[in-house]
């Protein structure tokens, strides 16, 4: 994560905001959020910009003390495409948000709303974490927190072992997606991550791509295998189990895994710049993460995954 943004050096800078159902009341999961992560987000070196209504409620919960949020138009007047602007880069290549949080209610309408595909779509292709239930946002910001100096360290490492699960490695799954274009980057961040990977109980993966994986170039890509055998992580038959391509019915068969909440993390590189035959699928595991019981952490580009691999890598590691 850039945490150098604008002319507000080595401030975290969030754009946030939360789906009226999600919002409502001291037990929604906006609240629980800012109580998880008070000190934190009360933090001098993190800046909240908050949408309309969810700037209303963080302001209404005193949960941040001295550093109120600044407040953006609401979703009704635009303030969606407010948070896409903010997370492209000006001229000089700075933005004005590092992360957007959305929690988002898998039956809010807002999900299908042009500027909201819009908004994850700038985020994949400028490299900003977009985290749209509160399992991805608590997963994350404990780790921005971990490695954040000069931030209260008051209850961190109780979120620590709530969200991330260091300890729980050995019994996780995570799930291992790339599209076409995609599908070396992947094959880099693997053989780059074997060992950390490899401590998960499963990993999980679409049809080429968890053959790719485990050491085998599908005959589809026969064409291009010289080039994906220099590229293939250390071969480990079964190392991944491999569901369907997706446009076969791979993701809705590994959103199953995130509904059961078995896979509470998902590594899916997808190429923001070409149609996807199968969007369908694609959104139904996006929705999957809302509805599963704790939320799934997904990651849709590599500067992030390596920010996510570094950060749990350490943890384990400590």
């Amino acid at each position: 994560m850039n945490v150098t943004s604008g002319d507000e050096t080595g401030v975290v800078r969030i754009g946030i905001a939360a789906s009226a159902a999600l919002r409502s009341g001291a037990d929604s999961p906006l609240f629980g959020f800012l109580r998880d992560f008070a000190p934190f987000l009360a933090a001098p070196r993190v800046r909240l910009h908050a949408v309309g209504a969810t700037c209303d409620a963080i302001l209404a919960s005193g949960l941040l003390g001295g550093n109120p949020p600044v407040r953006l138009r609401p979703a009704r007047e635009g303030g969606v495409i407010t948070l896409t602007s903010m997370v492209v880069p000006d001229a000089a290549g700075h933005a004005a948000l590092d992360f957007v949080i959305y929690l988002i209610d898998p039956v809010d309408p807002i999900g299908v709303f042009p500027e909201m595909q819009a908004l994850k779509r700038q985020c994949v292709v400028h490299g900003r974490a977009f985290l749209t239930n509160r399992g991805a946002a608590s997963e994350w910001c404990a780790l921005v927190w971990n490695r954040l100096a000069g931030i209260d360290r008051t209850g961190l490492a109780a979120q620590l072992v709530r969200w991330v699960r260091p300890e729980a490695v050995a019994a996780e799954t995570i799930g291992l997606i790339a599209h076409d274009t995609q599908k070396p980057v992947m094959l880099d961040f693997a053989r780059r991550h074997h060992a950390l990977l490899s401590r998960f109980s499963r990993r999980l993966a679409t049809g080429t791509t968890g053959g790719l994986l485990n050491g085998e170039v599908p005959a589809r890509l026969a064409a291009e295998a010289a080039a994906f055998r220099s590229r293939l992580p250390p071969p480990v038959p079964g190392w991944t189990t491999a569901f369907q391509s997706g446009p076969r019915g791979g993701d809705a068969q590994i959103a199953e895994e995130v509904l059961e909440g078995r896979c509470r993390r998902l590594i899916f590189f997808e190429d923001p710049h070409v149609a996807r035959e199968h969007e369908a699928d694609i959104q139904l595991l996006e929705r999957a993460t809302r509805f599963a019981p704790e939320g799934c952490l997904c990651i849709n580009d590599v500067a992030n995954a390596e920010l996510w691999a570094a950060g749990f890598a350490a943890l384990i590691s400590g």
